[in-house]
Formats: C-alpha cells, sequence, structure tokens
C-alpha cells in the first residue's frame, strides 16, 4: 500500500505566505520569506534597526508583509514569526532549480519551465483587477535593473550600479529627487521619500525639490534610470582574433541617448512575475489609472500595477526520467544536495576498476544510488554506481586546466557563448568540459564610502548624474528605451540561455531572438556573471583566514614575545598532561591563564563550529583496540625512549612516534625548500616531539625526519564505530620558519579517484579544514596560537572532532538539521559514502603504502589481523543492508550502489589478503 504523499513542513526564503489571521479579522496579508532557522548563516547577522535581523529560533521565520491593510502604511511590514503563523501560498522556482517532493524523500527533480500567474493592484489606488494576470498579458520591460545583461558591438556587460530621477507627488506638486541606487519604486508612498531639509542632498537641488518638506503623503509617480554604470564581461567567441582586437571595451557610464544602442538580454526566469514587481499590460483599456501634477506644470499618469499574489505551475524532470506538471506549493526546493546527485543528460567521469569513462546519465535511481550511464564512445548504455560517478570532473585530468570552469557540463539557466561551427572551446571529445569567462573589471569592487562619502565610481557616477538632472531644467533631455533583440535576427547568434540538455549530450540553446539551437559541449563557454563573482570572492575571502594576519597578539595572560620567545619549561608537561588521554587543550603554565578547558569547546573542527565531541563518537583514548598499549595508566610512557626523541632503542613494529633518517619523496612538501630553523624554532620542536612521544593515542603515528626537521607525516586510523572506523589517514605537515608563531601546513592524502570527499574538512585536492591551521574562519580563542596551540592538539583535533559518526554534520550550518528529517536522510547517505570510500583507503595503502610507514602499515592490517576485521565488517554490512532498513533511521545502511563499489572493493582486498 502506498504511504500518503507528505506535505512540507517548513519554508524557505522567496516563499510567498499568507498571515493566518483570526477569524474576525477578513483581511489577507502576504508576504516574502527573506530569513529562515535553517538557513546556512554561518555567522549570525550584526544587530540593528532591521526587525529581520535578530537570530532565529527553530521554527521561526523572517517575513517582508507586501503591506498592511488595517492602515495602508508600512510600518509593521517586517517580522519575525513563528512558522504555525502562516501558510504556504506560492514557491517560486527558477529554470534549472533542484527540487524534492518531501524532506524525507530521496528523488530529486530539475524544473525545467515555470509558469506564473499573478493577481494585481494599482500602486497608487490599489484598485484591483479581476481575475489571474498572464505573462503574454503584460508588456516588457524597456530599462535595465541591477544585475541585467546587455550586449553592444559584440560585448556581453552586466548593470552594476543605477541614478535614479525620481519624480514624487508632494501634496499635488511635482518634485524631482535625484540619488543613486534605485531605493524607490513607483506607487512607495511614506515620509521617507523625501530628504529632510537639512539634507545635503535638499540643499543641493532645491529647486528642483522646491523646498518641498517631507510628508506621510509623499508618493513616487515616475522613476528614470538616468545613468548605468557597466561592468563588461565577456566578448563574443565567435570572432576571429583582428575582429576581437577592434573590438575596444565600451565605456563605463551609459547615459541619455547612448541607452538606446545598448541591447537588453533577460533571462526566460526573469520574465516570471513575482510578489512585489511593478509591471504594466500591453492593453491599457478599461485599466485603472491615476493622475497627478497638471494645473501650471506637467502631468504624469501612472498605469504601473504591482504584483500581490502569484501561482506557479512548473515542469519537472525527475532523476527517474520521467517528466511531471505540477504545482509548486507541492513541492520544496532541494537545497543540500549530495555532490554525486545526477539527473538525465549530465556528463559525469565514470571511475569503473580505474578505467575513466565520460559518461552521459540517462536515468538515476536516487533510493538505490544507481543510475544508467551511456559511453558516447560506444553507444552502450550501463548500469553505475553513483559512488563511482563525477559529475563534476574534479577526477579528470582537465580538472588542472587553467581555464575556469564548473565542470563537466552546463545548466539550464546558464547563458552561454556559441562558438563557430568547426571551432571549439578547447576541450577535448572524449572529455568534454565548459570553461567560464567573464572578467570583473577593478572599478567594481571599489570601497561605496568612506568617511561616511561617497568613494571611487559611485562618487564619479553620483556626479554625472546629478549634473544631468541640473541640466533637465533647461535643456532637452530625451532618454529614449533601450533595445530588445529582435525576433529572427541572425546577427545574435552567438549567445544564448541553455534551456535544455538532451540524453545524446548536446545543448538547447534560446538565442535572445527566439531562435532555439542544439550544439554540442564543445562548442559552448559559459558566461560567469559578474555579481556571482563577487558574492564567489566574499565567501572565499570569509572563509580563507591567513595565520596571524596582524602579526603577534597578545591576550590578557596569553602573549608572546615576537622577538623570539622561550614558551616556559612547563609548556611540554602541560600538553601533555591536558591532551593526554583527557582530549583536553593545553594552556600554557602560567597561574595568570584560565583553568584548562575541554578541547571540543575551543577548537571547532567544522565549518559551523562544532562546540563538543558527538555523544556517540568513540572518544579516541578507545584507540585501537588490537595494537598492544605502549602507555601507562597515566598516558605517559612506559618505555622511557619514546620520551626521548633522539633514542635509538627499538620500541616495537607500532611506534607512536619516531625520527627517521629522511623524509620519503611522496610527502607533500618534499619539494618545498627549506627554511634555515632559528634557535626558538628549534626550542619548540624539542618541546613539540618531547609531547608527541609522550602524549599521542595509540590510533595516531607521527614520523619526523633527521634531514628536514620542517616535515611530519602523520597517520590517523579511523575510530570506532564511525564510517571510518580501521581506515588509514594520511596527513603531512610542513613547520616553516614562522612556526610556531603561525600555524602548521597541512596537507591530506585523498585516495578517494576523484569520488569525491571523504569528509567536508578533508579535501579532494589536500586541504585540511581547520580552525586551528587557519583554513577556516573560527573564533579567536579556536585560532592558533603559539603559547597554548600544538600539533597534538591539530592531530586530536582530527581524530575527535573530524572523522566523527555522522560527518554529514560537519558542513556548514548542517548542525541545526540534526534531528529533522532532511539531516537524517542526508546524513546516511554521506556515512554510505564516508564507509565506502575510507574502505578504498585501506586497499590503497596495503598497495602503495606512504614512505616512512610500509612496516607499520603491513603490521597493524596483516600481522595484526586489521584486514580480516575490515572484510569481515564489510561483509556483515553489505548482508545487513540486504534487509530493509526501517523508515528514518539514521543506521548505517548501504544502498545498491553502494553495494556495486564495495563488492569491487572487497573483491581487491580479498585479493591482497590472499597475496599476502
Amino acid at each position: 500500500m502506498a504511504l500518503p504523499r507528505r506535505l512540507p513542513t517548513k519554508f524557505y526564503q522567496q516563499d510567498i505566505v499568507r498571515r493566518i489571521q483570526p477569524e474576525s479579522n477578513s483581511v489577507t496579508v502576504h508576504g516574502i520569506v527573506m530569513r529562515c532557522w535553517h538557513d546556512a548563516e554561518d555567522i549570525a547577522p550584526p544587530f540593528n534597526s532591521d526587525p529581520l535581523m535578530r537570530p532565529l529560533s527553530p521554527g521561526e521565520v523572517g517575513v517582508s508583509f507586501y503591506r498592511d491593510d488595517t492602515d495602508n502604511s508600512n510600518s509593521f511590514d517586517r517580522q519575525i514569526l513563528p512558522e504555525r503563523d502562516l501558510e504556504l501560498v506560492d514557491r517560486f522556482f527558477h529554470r534549472g532549480d533542484i527540487c524534492r517532493r518531501s524532506l524525507d524523500e530521496v528523488e530529486s527533480g530539475i524544473v525545467l519551465r515555470s509558469r506564473v500567474n499573478g493577481r494585481c493592484e494599482h500602486v497608487i489606488s490599489k484598485e484591483r483587477i479581476d481575475g489571474w494576470t498572464t505573462l503574454e498579458q503584460l508588456s516588457d520591460r524597456d530599462y535595465c535593473e541591477v544585475g541585467d545583461l546587455v550586449a553592444f558591438d559584440d560585448w556581453i556587460g552586466q548593470v552594476i550600479e543605477l541614478y535614479d530621477e525620481v519624480t514624487v507627488d508632494s501634496g499635488g506638486e511635482l518634485v524631482t529627487l535625484p540619488e543613486l541606487g534605485s531605493r524607490i519604486a513607483v506607487g512607495d508612498k511614506g515620509p521617507d521619500i523625501l530628504p529632510p531639509a537639512s539634507s545635503s542632498v535638499h540643499n543641493l537641488f532645491g529647486f528642483l525639490l522646491r523646498n518641498t518638506r517631507p510628508s506621510s503623503n509623499d508618493t513616487c509617480v515616475a522613476v528614470l534610470h538616468s545613468v548605468y554604470a557597466i561592468n563588461w564581461l565577456a566578448l563574443s567567441q565567435a570572432l576571429d582574433p583582428e575582429q576581437a582586437q577592434a573590438r575596444k571595451r565600451p565605456q563605463q557610464f551609459w547615459t541619455a541617448a547612448d541607452m538606446s544602442h545598448l541591447i537588453l538580454i533577460r533571462s526566460l526566469s526573469d520574465l516570471q512575475m513575482r510578489v512585489g514587481d511593478r509591471v504594466t499590460f500591453k492593453d491599457e483599456n478599461n485599466l485603472p489609472s491615476t493622475s497627478h501634477g497638471g494645473l501650471d506644470g506637467p502631468q504624469i499618469t501612472v498605469k504601473t500595477f504591482s504584483v500581490t499574489e502569484t501561482e506557479t505551475i512548473v515542469d519537472v524532470l525527475w532523476q527517474n526520467g520521467t517528466k511531471e506538471t505540477i504545482r509548486a506549493t507541492e513541492l520544496i526546493p532541494y537545497v543540500t544536495p549530495d555532490e554525486y546527485d545526477c539527473w538525465p543528460g549530465d556528463h559525469a567521469i565514470w571511475n569503473r576498476e580505474g578505467e575513466k569513462l565520460a559518461v552521459i546519465i540517462q536515468t538515476f535511481n536516487a533510493t538505490q544510488r544507481t543510475a544508467s550511464v551511456l559511453i558516447p564512445e560506444t553507444g552502450n548504455i550501463e548500469l553505475a554506481s553513483v559512488l563511482e560517478l563525477d559529475p563534476h570532473g574534479t577526477s579528470d585530468s582537465l580538472a588542472m586546466l587553467q581555464v575556469p570552469s564548473d565542470g563537466l557540463g552546463v545548466r539550464r539557466g546558464d547563458f552561454v557563448f556559441i562558438h563557430p561551427e568547426g571551432k571549439t572551446n578547447g576541450s577535448p571529445v572524449h572529455a568534454p568540459r565548459v570553461p567560464k569567462i567573464g572578467e570583473v573589471e577593478a572599478w567594481v569592487k571599489d570601497i561605496p564610502f568612506i568617511d561616511g562619502q561617497l568613494s571611487g565610481f559611485r562618487k564619479e557616477m553620483d556626479e554625472l548624474g546629478a549634473s544631468i538632472a541640473r541640466r533637465r531644467g533647461t535643456e532637452n533631455f530625451n532618454e529614449p528605451p533601450i533595445l530588445r533583440p529582435k525576433l529572427n535576427d541572425e546577427n545574435f547568434m552567438w549567445f544564448g540561455e541553455v534551456t535544455d540538455v538532451t540524453l545524446d549530450g548536446e545543448v538547447e540553446v534560446t538565442h535572445p531572438n527566439g531562435a532555439i539551437r542544439k550544439y554540442t559541449l564543445q562548442r559552448l563557454t559559459k558566461l560567469y556573471d559578474g555579481i556571482d563573482q563577487l558574492e564567489d570572492d566574499m565567501w572565499d575571502e570569509a572563509s580563507e583566514v591567513p595565520a596571524d594576519e596582524n602579526g603577534p597578539w597578545t591576550e590578557e595572560g596569553a602573549g608572546w614575545d615576537a622577538a623570539g620567545s622561550d614558551y616556559g619549561d612547563d609548556w611540554a608537561s602541560h600538553a601533555s598532561d591536558s591532551l593526554g588521554g583527557s582530549l583536553e587543550r593545553s594552556i600554557p603554565g602560567d597561574d595568570s591563564m584560565p583553568p584548562l578547558v575541554p578541547l571540543p569547546n575551543l577548537e571547532s573542527a567544522t565549518h559551523s563550529e562544532v562546540g563538543t565531541l558527538q555523544a556517540d563518537a568513540i572518544p579516541i583514548s578507545n584507540g585501537i583496540q588490537h595494537v598492544p598499549p605502549h602507555n601507562g595508566p597515566n598516558g605517559n610512557s612506559d618505555d622511557p625512549s619514546l620520551d626521548d626523541p633522539d633514542s635509538d632503542e627499538d620500541s616495537g613494529p607500532w611506534k607512536r612516534f619516531d625520527i627517521q633518517p629522511s623524509a620519503p619523496e611522496d610527502h607533500a612538501f618534499y619539494n618545498s625548500a627549506p627554511a634555515q630553523p632559528s634557535k626558538p624554532f628549534l626550542a619548540r620542536l624539542t618541546r613539540e616531539y618531547r609531547v608527541l612521544s609522550s602524549s599521542l593515542p595509540e590510533s595516531i603515528l607521527v614520523r619526523a625526519y633527521e634531514d628536514r626537521n620542517d616535515l611530519l607525516r602523520s597517520l590517523i586510523i579511523g575510530p570506532e564505530q564511525t564510517p571510518y572506523a580501521d581506515a588509514p589517514f594520511v596527513i603531512d605537515w610542513l613547520l616553516d620558519s614562522n612556526f610556531p608563531h603561525s600555524p602548521p601546513l597541512a596537507h591530506f592524502h585523498s585516495w578517494t579517484n576523484g569520488n569525491g570527499r571523504v569528509n567536508p574538512n578533508l579535501y579532494e585536492e589536500g586541504k585540511v579544514c581547520l580552525s586551528i591551521l587557519g583554513t577556516w574562519a573560527g573564533d579567536k580563542i579556536e585560532s592558533w596560537h603559539p603559547a597554548r596551540s600544538s600539533l597534538l592538539q591539530a592531530l586530536v583535533s582530527i581524530q575527535g572532532l573530524v572523522l566523527v559518526k555522522e560527518p554529514w554534520f560537519c558542513e556548514p550550518a548542517y548542525e541545526k538539521l540534526r534531528g529533522t528529517e532532511e539531516g537524517i536522510v542526508n546524513s546516511r547517505l554521506y556515512s554510505e559514502k564516508a564507509f565506502v570510500l575510507s574502505r578504498g583507503f585501506v586497499r590503497r595503502a596495503l598497495e602503495l603504502p606512504p614512505g616512512g610507514l610500509e612496516s607499520e602499515i603491513r603490521w597493524l592490517y596483516r600481522t595484526e589481523g586489521r584486514l580480516d576485521k575490515v572484510i569481515n565488517d564489510a561483509e556483515k554490512l553489505i548482508e545487513k543492508s540486504k534487509i530493509e532498513s526501517e523508515e528514518g533511521s539514521s543506521e548505517l545502511r548501504l544502498s545498491a550502489g553502494g553495494i556495486i563499489t564495495l563488492d569491487r572493493i572487497l573483491a581487491k582486498l580479498i585479493s591482497l589478503r590472499s597475496s599476502g
């Protein structure tokens, strides 16, 4: 019996909602959801006067209401409310958006097309138009807004900023307000429309404002964009080199008659109505309007309407290949897609037993984690485990291309350049990749304000716009409408929007002139949107925090001397005591220091600042169950030689710390130039060695080198009862000349063969994302500090806070989803991947052991029988997974695709065991 469909239970950004009113109040108030408690906000918004900016509690949303019908004002239109006080009216989806039917379903779909109808009312009189308005009834705008694309002389540009002249009806008199930034729209009303009398703007344009004072009845009746600032991103790829050389970059500012030379290019999704949009109709007969001014001056008739409500119908392509037309409110946005998720028509690399094949997804079984794929070279369709698919192309050799790329293919809604027939974007046929181009000019990044005054290009733009406003009173200015592409104009076939991808690998592109054509990937280059680039740069700057960027810093009771400090004879002993068996953080031996604090409260291993060890994670002191302990009951070595890094005495095959004669050539930093060590560096290194030799957990090995005292190699064995149990994790370390004033550099040896990250904090290219390493922005107390941080702390942080039972929650802002349906489903899928990929780590370590750890790997997995345990545990999990699991369970189980991949790894491991 089929279970009934479960409707969405929470709201998302941009949802249209209706406040549930008491029965005595018949007024319907619509709003737009601006913030949700489950949004990925890594840093709480700063407090300010905006009521939406306080931190949200679970079940709360911030809503901007369209208007308050009770008093026709905007005084209380932004509120934070419980979800239970709201009901969903409509949900907006763009072409190419990913959606699901419910939170606990794993199958997702791609939106192919959306159709939006709206209810409209006059922006000033509030008189409503009966029935639903369709897109076909509306006229297309002939002006630009920020973010719009424009074309000129074979260039594609993007509007970055606007300068407006706003006409306001103030007590029956029309006055003009020049301003930068499009703050006001037609129909806006209130005392904040005009500036106060003391404003410099008012003084400057007194002749335009006629000394009018602000009033609550001031109403905007017209907005004119008088200046555009345009960033020219890229040139047509259809030009030959000589033609391209002749196309000089167009001007930065566009005014008056110049605007008529621009061609506005709008995306198909941008044409759809949204609540709050200002629209006009093709047929204005019998529609309400208002008149303003007149008498002794000009008169303005307002025929602008506002969209107050929408209903959206979407066409969805599901992963299984079926298509469906459905109301948007029956779907939810898929905001946390799995890195393996694919949809029919997507390109991917299939890592099949060491062979890399370019394939095209035909269908995708999200439950079984398998996909049917087309191999273009042979025409065969085969079944693949999704854990062996790389839809982003990170495992392909072309991933090292210098040309920026988003992966192997394109997505619906992307804007692309078309290369002429017979020419390509440079990628080979066997692994097509779509590069992206788009230059953000330097002026775009100008700081908006300096000392409270406009600066950079905005200051220049403001002066230009003010000059035009002054002259308008005496000169005849005429801003003609911007151009739109002409239908069937064959001169515009070098650019377009991706509207579909086909099962044979071709891409459907809709050109600005309305023509629809299909192209191979090799003929496409993607436009890298300038605003997207600015957002990407801001994200990178926020996440990449250079260590000790401002040099040495001091906090009360924990300072150090920049000239070279001895950290005290007690440094090593305190580090040992605090980190030996209890996983506590080391604090220098100073009476003024705060007491020892548990490490998890100070060091966040996750992007989202995980505050405590997960309750179900096994503490690292449990170590490796089958490894004979070398530590005494107090965490100190029973063998005195382990406390002396210079001792040559053999303490068995599993030495937690050892100094070897030379660094192995496969060390990630082997080819780096060694710095001349200073006396403080050597003194600190001796202390670090002493702590490592006495306090390492049984499941962590560290190797130092006589010929390279700036290098270390660590081997961490995954903790029990996690997806990483028994797997080897090798991390190489570099201590630069500024150590310990700056944190060590880490490189993780990812043996995933391009099949994705084994952990959110361990990147395939080797990055280890940790606050203490300066590779993630954490609180100051979580960052590296020379007097309270150590190599041992970094190591146990990785094992105790990164290699955890449910690693999906290490992703930014995902911790808040723990216990939710969405969190349970996504965490289970991620843990499956982590388990399967880390079994491959065992295979890789046995086939090609990391240098300097060969005997330890052989002893652990062969002599001590850990390989038998890995094989037996995997076989048991496969058998267990073939039994249907309880719905909603977070217990680790394998899908059919996971079993396919694990079976292949097991076959190799069994073969290695037999050959041992």
